[in-house]
Order: structure tokens, then sequence, then C-alpha cells
């Protein structure tokens, strides 16, 4: 039997007795009794009863009052208001339901539908009284995540705001699928002159996935500060990550370089769509797949930074967007794919990201999308308002770093070596650069003047595998050997002078820039250190290289 506490208003005493002495007959016997309405209503307020016995007619305030006040007192809970009545005028029965009666019984009492009918109601009172509890925990639970989410939407708005001073430069637009976005898309500008931007996707989308933004911002935005180049990014990114991230959580990312002069662009793809390139006139003139896994999935040592490189024209558009967008499905579930968006571009070759979203509805007929959307267009145009940031220090300097066989055994100490360099002169303007640089020439010095490698391996179908292995066993049996890097800084003139000499048996500097103008190349070589430095000479056989920046 259930647990319920009985209000018995009637103003007969009789009456009182006798249905309290039969509820007791039926094991309830927490009952308490009121002679009147403005008793019965002064100890609802005392006792909250969970079922009200509620005689009609009484002096003062009959029972239709007392019924309609104890409903509105009871709130949300269901409060079961059983009438007690001799009246058998159907018209009176009537309003006794339509006041906020639940059911009623006649005098003289019977006992056995009387019980049947508390049982019944308490059933109702109990289930209302765990739901009301159930709402009120939920919506507790619900103002404490509004609450929650108010606060990262704060924290997110001022850790992912977006520089509006580039904002001429690139029209970008994002669509969650959710209230929190899973995709991320980050600009900032290069101490150089240029910028930079990130298109990103983590695993799956909402908060979980959003809360990844906030340390790749925070190292993205850092970098760009000092200028770093994409190899550096992408591969600090990914370590950050892998810390971060759990096991089953990625992010794929496109990392952009676009240089001052609006048309050099670099880009790191790693799990993203391909970036598309396309002329003014319509047809797409590059592609930039991803030719990299996403960030914190990899350890370090297996980790690839390559970028690939383009000059394009003024006028060309590079269009980037998540797998959000290709993943679309109309009524009869055929997906939007690569394919689909560059009928687009095709179709419309201004086409603006308005137009392509409101062709993102179309295709869709309106159906809810089951991941975010991110687009981005830059039309290539000179960045001359943005300001190169060089301040080079005032003090002539030189800076020897010789590199030993255990440095040249070690992840990368170009990456410590410009880090100095930089720092010391204040340089941060060309990081991107002289990290460039330094790094197509030691890499040369490493492996054509001491591995003694050949890059035309480079170019047979397993080439890249092959190479690399034979480059690892050789470093790794390697005994002796250095490479030795000078910088030199004049202030008077502005010129950093940068020289890499290595022991080893020297190489053809020629073949080897033969070799950097191929298609395999990915923009990189003797022919990238030409574009970025003001002058390159070779010499002793190949085993000395000298290069100059002019500040």
């Amino acid at each position: 039997m259930l647990p319920i506490r009985i209000l018995i208003v009637d103003d007969d005493p009789l009456n009182r007795f006798l249905l309290t002495h039969m509820l007791e007959q039926e094991g309830y016997t927490d009952t308490y009794e009121a002679e009147d309405g403005l008793m019965a209503l002064e100890m609802q307020e005392r006792l909250d009863p969970d079922l009200v016995l509620l005689d009609v007619i009484m002096p003062d305030m009959d029972g239709y009052e007392v019924a309609t006040r104890l409903k509105k007192r009871a709130g949300g809970i269901y409060l079961p208001i059983i009438f007690i009545t001799a009246l058998d005028d159907k018209d009176a029965l009537v309003r006794c339901l339509s006041v906020g009666g639940d059911d009623f019984v006649a005098k003289p009492f019977n006992k056995v539908i009387l019980a049947a009918k508390i049982r019944a109601h308490g059933r109702s009172r109990l289930l209302s009284k765990e739901t009301y509890t159930q709402n009120k925990l939920l919506s507790y639970h619900r103002n404490l995540v509004e609450r929650e989410h108010k606060i990262v939407e704060h924290i997110f708005s001022n850790a992912l705001s977006i520089d509006d001073s580039l904002r001429p430069f690139i029209d970008y637009q994002l669509t969650p699928a959710t209230d929190f976005n899973g995709d991320l898309f980050l600009m900032c500008k290069n101490p150089g002159g240029g910028m930079y931007f990130l298109i990103g996707d983590f695993t799956g989308h909402g908060l979980a996935s959003a809360i990844g933004a906030l340390p790749v911002a925070q190292a993205f935005q850092t970098m760009c500060g000092k200028g770093l180049s994409l190899v550096e990014m992408a591969r600090t990114l990914n370590k950050t990550l892998l810390l971060f991230l759990p096991d089953d959580m990625f992010f794929a990312a496109a990392l952009v370089e676009i240089k001052q002069n609006g048309t050099q662009i670099d880009v790191w793809n790693g799990g993203m769509p391909e970036l598309i390139l396309q002329s003014k006139e319509g047809p797409i003139v590059k592609r930039f797949f991803s030719k990299h896994m996403s960030l914190g999935i990899l350890d370090d040592q297996d980790f690839e930074a390559e970028v690939d490189r383009y000059e394009a024209r003024y006028g060309d558009r590079l269009i980037g967007f998540s797998d959000g967008i290709l993943e679309i499905e109309n009524p009869q579930g055929e997906m939007l794919g690569e394919d689909g968006i560059e009928q687009w571009l095709i179709q419309q070759p201004e086409i603006d990201l308005d137009t392509m979203l409101l062709k993102v509805s179309d295709y869709t007929q309106g159906a809810e999308r089951l991941d975010d959307i991110t687009l981005v267009i830059y039309i290539c145009q000179p960045l001359t308002s943005i300001e190169r940031l060089i301040h080079a220090s005032n003090v002539p300097t030189t800076i020897i770093n010789k590199l030993n066989v255990v440095s040249l055994k070690t992840e990368n100490p170009i990456v410590k070596v410009v880090d100095v360099l930089t720092n010391q002169l204040n340089l941060y303007g060309l990081h991107s650069e002289i990290f460039t640089v330094l790094s197509e020439l030691y890499n040369n010095s490493l492996d054509h003047g001491i591995l003694v490698l050949d890059s035309e391996v480079k170019h047979t179908e397993d080439g890249f595998f092959e190479y690399f292995t034979l480059r690892e066993e050789r470093l790794q049996a390697l005994t002796e050997g250095s490479i030795t890097i000078t910088t030199d800084y004049n202030p008077q003139n502005k010129q950093l002078h940068i020289q890499l000499k290595d022991s080893g048996k020297g190489f053809d500097p020629t073949q080897i820039e033969h070799n950097s103008h191929s298609e395999n190349s990915y923009g990189r070589g003797i022919a990238l250190v030409k574009e970025l430095a003001d002058s390159l000479e070779y010499s002793e056989n190949g085993t000395k290289v000298d290069v100059l920046f002019n500040i």
C-alpha cells in the first residue's frame, strides 16, 4: 500500500469520524481533518497532503471554491481531490469535476469503492511527484549546461577571434551542425608581410570536438607572431595534439601561408579535402591534395611536414572547405562530393560563399545537416597593407653552429638554429624564409654531401620510401661527419650572410638543381632557395654554400 497523507474536509464531525475510521481499517493511518475551507487551505500549506476528500456543501466557503484554491496552490504536482457528496444532480456533479475535482464518492460511503479510488489516485499522485522532481532536476541541469555553454562561448569568442584587418582578403563561413563547431578557421598576419590561415576539422562535432580548438588557436597565434614556417607549425601542432587529444580523436587540418606578393601560396594539407586554385577565367589550375596524416595521430619521428608550393596569378581564387559540405546528401541519398563542388565553381567562376550556401540548402532541400560546414575563399591580390615587421638588431652579430655526428642524428637541428638566429637578431619577419632556406641547404649537405644519397632514386615508383629508408640506415650508421653553419649579420648594409660547410666528399649542385625543377619536387630544392634568398653560391665541390639575405 502506498503511504499517502490524506486530508478530510467536511463541516460535519460525524462524517469526518466515519471517513477516518474507514480509512484506518484500509490501512491509511496518516489522515488529517479540517472542519471548513479556510482550515483546509491552512493545513495544505503546512502538511502538503497527497489526496483530499472534500465535502461540497459547507458554510462560508463551499467545496467548489476550496477545490479551485487547493489546485492552484498545488502548482505543477497533481493533487487528487475526491468530492464527498450526497447530491445526485448531474449538473452539480459536472461542476465538481469542472472546478478541479478528479472524482467523487456518494454518501453513504462505500468503503470498498472509496479505498479503490484512493489507491488509483494515490498512484497518480506518486508518479506526478516523481515527474515533478525529475523535471526540476532536468531544469537545473539544463540551466547549468546553458550557463556553462555561455561561459565556453565567451572563452571561444575571445580565444578564436579573427584579426579584422585581414577580413578584406578572405571570405569565410562556418556553419556548425550543433551549438559548437568541430570545424575551425583561424587567420593571422605574418611578420614578413603576408598572412597565414588554417582550416581544420576535429573528429565529430559539438562541444567535445570544439574544445580542442583552444590549444590549437593559442599555439597557432603564437607561431604566427614568430613568423614560423608551415613545416614548424604542422610539427608543433601535431606534438601539442598528441598530448592533448584522446586516442580516438584527431584533427584534420590545412595550413596555408600566403606571401606578401599575394600569389605565392604554401600549403600543408593533412587529412582535409583538397584546396582548389581556380583561375580568374574559370578553369581549375591546381589542387592541393592531402599528402599527410591528420594531426594528433603520428608520433613525431613518423610525422611528415613537407609543404606544397605554387605561384598563382592575381585574380586566381583559392577555395577551401571541410568535408561537411562534401558529405551533404540530396533526397536520393547522393553525396555532393568534390565533383559537385567543382561543378559549382566551373558553372559560376565568380560564385561567392552566400550563393554556395544557398546551393547547399537547395541540394539537401532543407534536410538537417549531420556535420559542420566551413567554406573559405581567398582571391590572390597584393597584401601591401599588411606591414612587414623586421626590426633587425643594430649590433653586428656572428653565430657559428657546428653540428657533429650526434647533432646530425638529432631529429631536426635546424629548428633550434633558426630559433636562436631569429630571436637574437629580432628577424621574425624572415623566420619562414630563413628556415626554409636552411632546411633545404642542410638536407642537401647531409643527404648528398655526407650520406652520399642519389636523389634520382626518388623518381621511381617506390622511390620516396626507398630513399628515406636508405637515408635512415646511413644516418644511423654514421660515425663521423659535421656541418658548420655560420651566420653573419652586418647592420651597416643590412645583410644576413649564411654559410654551410660540410665534411663530406661533395656533390654536383647543378644536378640537384635540375631535380628541384622536376614534377616531384613539390616546389622545393635549390630552385626554391634561389626564390627566397637574394643570392646563392656553391663552391669547393659542393661542400660549401653561401646565401645572402638583404634585410
